[in-house]
């Protein structure tokens, strides 16, 4: 059953995949779009997590923990240590997301995020803990101040 609903949660994901987007005004030239990181990739890491976690519910609070501190890297500007926080998961479980650890692997991890590249990685961090019990206490902002520049 859990396979299946791994399978599924990927084909759903397939007609997002193939919808063109353009980068919002001023974020042409962001890592994440250059990359091609987002949208696709970014969606099948958020979808490789909800499937982890829907197979594997006692990784919840282990989750939680990494994406919250892989959001506070970010907004510091970095991408190693906050990448690493999520491909453990995806290393020891790679049955479960094999395209979200492909999309975290391409990742050029001594990249310099500027504003886009910290907003959409930020925004992904926050989905994934939220996904296994996070609150916006955990969080130094509030939901309003995060402007997701794809949406």
């Amino acid at each position: 059953m859990k396979k299946l609903i791994a399978v599924l949660m990927v084909m759903c994901l397939g007609g997002c995949v193939t919808t063109a987007t353009k980068p919002p005004e001023g974020c042409e030239n962001s890592f994440v779009w250059q990359c091609g990181f987002v949208p696709e990739e970014r969606e099948l890491v958020d979808l490789g997590f909800a499937t982890l976690l829907t197979a594997q519910p006692k990784l919840k609070s282990e989750v939680k923990t990494r994406a919250i501190q892989g959001w506070r890297v970010v907004q510091e500007g970095t991408l190693r240590g906050a990448v690493v926080e999520l491909m453990g998961f995806f290393e020891k479980y790679p049955q479960y997301a094999p395209l979200a650890l492909f999309a975290l692997q391409r990742l050029d991890m001594e990249k310099t995020l500027d504003e886009c590249d910290q907003k959409v990685l930020m925004s992904m961090f926050r989905n994934i803990a939220i996904y296994a019990g996070a609150r916006d206490q955990d969080f130094n902002d509030s939901l309003a101040e995060l402007d997701i520049p794809w949406r």
